[in-house]
């Protein structure tokens, strides 16, 4: 054509050399896509770590909802996880391992040291050098206390008095205490964790992470008087009332604790235990600008993207009897606690259980007597086992 530059005419319409690149190339993008993973083993992840793995392979449905569990979390924070505290499973989270400033969120290891002291009633004088700046229980010098009613203001108004007047009384000295508060941790595993003081207010090397405080939570769960003092949000200790700095403990029914923190350096740090459905969940949050909002949308996250699965015996109505040749029954029933399986998204699996007759169920077994065993899958998972005995 007439008044077109020859350089647009070869933009227009490739060189045959240029044709045998293009084709080179998307015959190499096709191999590295479709036929390299075959060859090399790469691909989508198996559900097992098996010896002998199955064949079956993620679905792209699954994978998709795995990656929703990042995303639906519209939060104010990248240091997050969410934990099934009856299960013993991390569901997910972020920024899990990463140093961070916990603010009051410290006070958890000073209450675990003052727990494994033991000594709740003795007496305590409070000493001018014990009133700090921030989150107070109200003290006054000259004031006596219990270790335990100092406890209660460590943990439902997060008092800083109080953690002064705890570590001086414990350790003789509070640089002594933050000594055994970072030896404490060490021996816990707690890797990213360093304290400079039994407050939490914003210190140099004043750090933790979210899996450090979540390891700390769950060793503080287990003591009775803990999950009270965290769990009350209003309480009158040594005349003076002392209202929780967790404001989930007022406004929704499902939270049963645990502790807030809040500094400059840390932002709105949170660590809230919430019941649903008989199981408990902690969720661990640091450095947001709306811990309760966070919070909230975690766990919407945790209902729409995992689901639980009891087994159930009551109805292997095949599986609990065993006959003898002239047609007379043993029944059977299963004891201990039945496998629990998690499952990602609404798709539950199916729980299939097989039976094992370890020994003679119909020569002179008794009742009460194991006679075998209820091996429960996943799909080709083995999840557990219940023992049969004769009823």
């Amino acid at each position: 054509m007439e008044g077109v530059p020859r350089r647009s005419r070869v933009w227009d319409a490739p060189s045959r050399q240029e044709q045998r690149r293009g084709l080179q190339a998307w015959l190499v993008w096709t191999f590295c896509c479709l036929f390299l993973p075959l060859v090399t083993g790469f691909g989508p992840p198996k559900l097992v770590d098996r010896e002998i793995a199955p064949t079956a392979r993620v679905s792209v449905g699954e994978l998709r909802r795995w990656a929703e569990v990042r995303a639906l979390p519209d939060v104010t924070t990248s240091h997050y996880l969410v934990y099934d505290l009856t299960a013993g499973q991390l569901l997910f989270g972020e920024g899990m391992d990463e140093a961070h400033p916990p603010a009051s969120l410290t006070k958890l290891m000073t209450a675990l040291l003052v727990l494994e002291q033991g000594d709740l009633d003795a007496q305590v004088t409070v000493l001018p050098e014990d009133i700090i700046g921030g989150a107070s229980m109200g003290l006054r010098a000259g004031m006596q206390l219990t270790v335990g009613d100092l406890l209660w203001g460590l943990l439902v108004p997060s008092g800083n008095d109080a953690a002064l007047a705890l570590a001086r009384h414990i350790a003789g000295d509070v640089a002594t205490f933050v000594e055994r508060m970072n030896r404490r941790a060490e021996e816990l595993g707690l890797a990213q964790t360093h304290f400079a003081n039994p407050h939490g207010l914003d210190a140099q090397r004043h750090v933790s992470s979210a899996r450090d405080l979540l390891q700390l939570t769950v060793r503080l769960w287990a003591e009775p008087l803990f999950r009270t003092m965290v769990g009350t949000p209003r309480v009158t200790v040594a005349g003076r009332e002392l209202r929780n700095t967790n404001e989930w403990l007022s406004t929704n029914p499902a939270a049963v604790g645990v502790k807030t923190g809040t500094t400059p350096a840390a932002g709105e740090c949170l660590i809230v235990a919430v019941e649903r459905e008989g199981r408990t969940l902690l969720v661990v949050i640091l450095g947001s600008r709306d811990r309760y909002a966070d919070a909230g949308r975690l766990l919407e996250a945790t209902e729409a993207a995992f689901a639980w699965t009891v087994a159930s015996a009551e109805e292997l109505t095949v599986l609990n009897r065993v006959y003898a040749a002239d047609g007379t029954a043993r029944w059977l029933r299963p004891t201990g606690m039945p496998p629990v399986v998690l499952q990602m998204g609404p798709g539950v699996p199916t729980l299939t259980a097989f039976r094992q007759i370890t020994r003679d169920a119909l020569a002179g077994a008794s009742t009460g007597a194991q006679v075998g065993q209820l091996d429960w899958f996943a799909g080709d998972e083995w999840v557990g086992m219940q023992t049969l005995v004769v009823r």
